[in-house]
């Protein structure tokens, strides 16, 4: 089961693209039991045929990819603030979005923001 403790792990651990696209795992998207994606690879994008074709992660740059991982039921492709969890033997997708933390000035603003001014 992927939990949200597993999901933080995942992010902290794949911060960072590998060294080159060669070095991901892309075999583990062509198995026979993630034909019913219909995932391609054109140029450096990879498609994701079950995904609408008017979302943002139905074509991702391959440059953009930090991980693939394999699970029992499930496929991830980890970007830099999302995980897409691709089901296997069904065309089931499930994406996480990183909660983005505010930076330092916006923690600033936010603790003047409700001091009044005389």
């Amino acid at each position: 089961m992927i939990t949200q403790k597993v999901i933080d792990t995942i992010y902290r651990k794949y911060k960072k693209r590998p060294a080159s696209p060669y070095d991901l795992n892309i075999g583990l998207l062509f198995a026979p039991e993630m034909d019913c994606h219909n995932i391609s690879i054109d140029g450096d994008n990879i498609s994701i045929g079950s995904v609408k074709p008017d979302s943002p992660f139905h074509t991702i740059a391959l440059e953009r990819i930090h991980a693939i991982l394999e699970f029992e039921r499930h496929v991830a492709i980890v970007l830099p603030a999302s995980i897409i969890f691709l089901q296997k033997d069904a065309p089931g997708i499930n994406i996480h979005m990183k909660a983005l933390r505010p930076n330092l000035m916006d923690r600033i603003r936010s603790k003047f923001a409700g001091v009044d001014e005389d």
